[in-house]
């Protein structure tokens, strides 16, 4: 493959954000399952403070590293630097522009002015009280659920929890990620000329999309942002160019996807170089 040098793309902007069909199921997993099982695998790691009472730890202060205000406050309470940490792998971000947060009344209000805030819990959901905050492993009888919660008795542990104890819930698999699809005119495009790239969301929840990144010349990298959904450009060689496009919600939830053109010279026309 010939990578295209990014100074000698031209890019145009030209249209905004159209709705798109409702999204397919993409993994065997849902977001609820991932939350919980990247919390479980933190459990069975047995981490802990050192020393105890610290709030100090190599795993702890990685935690801290997924908030909007990584490490500032370290060592601190961290039982949102760990519920920041899982839902981020998961890859739904909590917190506004999907930063994480460290503090736990800001997270209870982003919960509820994004419309996520529950009443009743589910597995996957964070359980919020007044200064603390974990995750729904399980649904018990009785009123009760299990939690996988940080900064518990100075560690990652389990407890069991009445749903009534806690000031609600955020359900962050209601934060869906945008699900993209990126489309060219044509997979086979002629070198010099304009082609232009759409992308749309076929995401179920119609929130808006805030940015979009382009990596333009196959390397791997984001090489421009946009705030529309279209950008046009023209390929001065040939070859085939693998593009890509991140879609970022206005909640801060990314996805991304991938187009390969094939460029080629234009029948009976001549290029010089």
């Amino acid at each position: 493959m010939v990578r295209l040098p990014t100074a000698l793309v031209a890019i145009l902007i030209c249209s905004v954000l159209v709705a798109a069909p409702a999204r397919a199921q993409q993994t065997s997993q849902t977001t609820a399952e991932r939350i919980v099982a990247i919390a479980q695998q933190e459990l069975a790691l047995g981490v802990s403070e050192i020393p105890k009472g610290s709030n100090k730890g190599a795993r702890i202060k990685m935690y801290g590293l997924a908030t909007q205000a990584p490490l500032r406050y370290y060592p601190a309470p961290w039982c949102a630097y760990f519920t920041s940490w899982v839902t981020k792998r998961a890859g739904t971000p909590i917190g506004w522009n999907g930063l994480g947060d460290g503090w736990v009344p800001r997270l209870r209000d982003w919960g509820r002015k994004t419309g996520i805030w529950r009443s009743a819990p589910q597995p996957g959901d964070l359980i919020a009280f007044p200064q603390h905050i974990g995750i729904v492993e399980s649904i018990r009888p009785n009123g009760l659920v299990t939690t996988i919660e940080g900064n518990t008795g100075d560690a990652v542990l389990r407890r069991l929890r009445l749903v009534k104890s806690a000031s609600g819930f955020i359900r962050v698999a209601a934060l869906n990620p945008p699900v993209p699809i990126l489309s060219a005119p044509s997979d086979t495009v002629y070198r010099t000329e304009p082609v232009t790239l759409t992308v749309k969301n076929a995401a179920t929840a119609k929130r808006s999309i805030k940015r979009y990144r382009w990596d333009l010349n196959g390397d791997g990298r984001w090489d421009h942002t946009t705030t529309v959904s279209q950008v046009t450009l023209a390929f001065p060689e040939n070859g085939v160019f693998p593009l890509a496009v991140q879609l970022t919600d206005v909640n801060g939830v990314s996805a991304e996807a991938t187009i390969s053109l094939t460029v080629i010279n234009r029948p009976g026309v001549a290029i010089a170089g």
